[in-house]
């Protein structure tokens, strides 16, 4: 594994998936976003790592996503985790979606992989007692868990909430700041918010200026 590929599942655990899709007979892996600029990340890091130059692009609800079909490019992803899947099924129990075992013995792959995955599922913001605080969404219990060791082997702390990771200790937010930080393609996308369309580096920069 390299840090391209350690890349590639970050995105696929968050906002993405690998699936059987019946109608087609084959694998379909796709991810989904609202910035087009983080669906040009992914097909950059899927035609790195792979060669693929075929994408399709669906609307799905207010979003886009980027999908193209491999049995081959499945089956290698598939030998870094079982599962690719995040929520839980009809019986209430979670697929076994994993970060992989390399990625927690090599500190770039762990940047890189923990970069992408807040990239796609996380935020930065202020709020009444913390200046800055860094949330990173996950509803799957193994996976949270993992996060918030993957980050303690960067000497992270990070609390494990209902909702995923948070991480609001002025002196950890630093260290994701010089550590790991989000994509430059990472923006608010929420149309809505005060922030909207500010990087999220940015934010996490102005953030951690305030004394």
């Amino acid at each position: 594994m390299d840090e391209n590929i350690a890349a590639l599942i970050g995105f696929l655990i968050s906002d993405g998936s690998v699936y059987y899709d019946k109608s087609k007979r084959t694998y379909c892996i796709q991810f989904t976003n609202k910035n087009k600029q983080m669906l040009e990340k992914f097909k950059f890091l899927v035609s790195y790592c792979f060669g693929i130059r075929n994408f399709h692009i669906n609307k799905c609800k207010n979003a886009l996503s980027v999908r193209f079909f491999s049995k081959k490019v499945a089956n290698q992803l598939f030998l870094h985790s079982p599962s690719f899947r995040t929520l839980r099924f009809a019986d209430g129990k979670y697929p076994n979606a994993q970060i992989p075992s390399e990625i927690f013995t090599n500190q770039k792959l762990a940047i890189s992989f923990l970069q992408t995955y807040a990239s796609s599922d996380g935020c930065i913001y202020s709020d009444k007692s913390h200046k800055a605080v860094i949330e990173i969404a996950c509803v799957h219990p193994k996976l949270k868990q993992q996060l918030s060791e993957l980050l303690k082997t960067l000497h992270i702390e990070s609390l494990i909430t209902s909702k995923g990771i948070r991480i609001n200790r002025k002196a950890e937010i630093k260290k994701f700041a010089s550590k790991i930080r989000f994509l430059p393609e990472s923006t608010v996308v929420q149309s809505s918010s005060a922030n909207f369309g500010k990087t999220k580096n940015d934010l996490l920069d102005s953030c951690l200026s305030y004394s």
